[in-house]
């Protein structure tokens, strides 16, 4: 009996263990798993993951940083209206737009007139981004937002929207989808 007793026991802890080691694994790649959506269109304030920022196009639209951030991958410059990108700091790509972020400005958590391509914005519904994109997406959850991420996998380009309690979008990301 108590041989049986410890014989069930450890089943079920390798049960356990198996199904967190699964959700982990396919959360890790579910964004890999997931079908491609056409993210060829998409843009963020009109330009494009892979744009310069050096480009007379974006310094016309956007002038000079406000602030910036670095880190050993990418610089982060913070720009008028709310809009934040990760650019290459090094070589011949310096510039080379990898992220476009539109965020919140100053205290208003969904003030911002930055919009994807489709017209999501700060804001928007989660059921908005579903019927405007479709059903081939990601979920993930990260510092307090559900992420609903669509890829597009010929492009290597992801779209991202970080949504608050009550379903609403407080961040869109639009990157290379090698951004680390």
């Amino acid at each position: 009996m108590g041989k049986m007793h410890y014989k069930r026991k450890l089943v079920i802890i390798f049960i356990i263990i198996g199904t967190a080691l699964g959700f982990y694994v396919y959360s890790a790649f579910s964004e890999k798993l997931t079908k491609s959506t056409d993210l060829s269109d998409e843009s963020i304030g009109g330009f494009k993951v892979l744009d310069n920022i050096s480009s007379q196009e974006f310094i016309r639209a956007y002038g000079e940083p406000i602030d910036q951030d670095n880190n050993n991958a990418y610089d982060y410059y913070y720009w008028k209206g709310g809009l934040k990108t990760a650019s290459i700091n090094t070589d011949e790509d310096k510039g080379k737009i990898m992220r476009l972020i539109i965020s919140s400005t100053d205290d208003d958590l969904f003030e911002n007139s930055l919009q994807t391509s489709k017209g999501i914005k700060l804001g928007s519904k989660k059921a908005d981004v579903l019927s405007k994109y479709g059903d081939h997406y990601y979920k993930s959850y990260e510092q307090g937002a559900d992420i609903i991420g669509y890829i597009d996998h010929e492009r290597n380009i992801t779209l991202e929207f970080w949504c608050v309690q009550g379903g609403r979008v407080a961040e869109i990301r639009l990157d290379d989808a090698d951004v680390i």
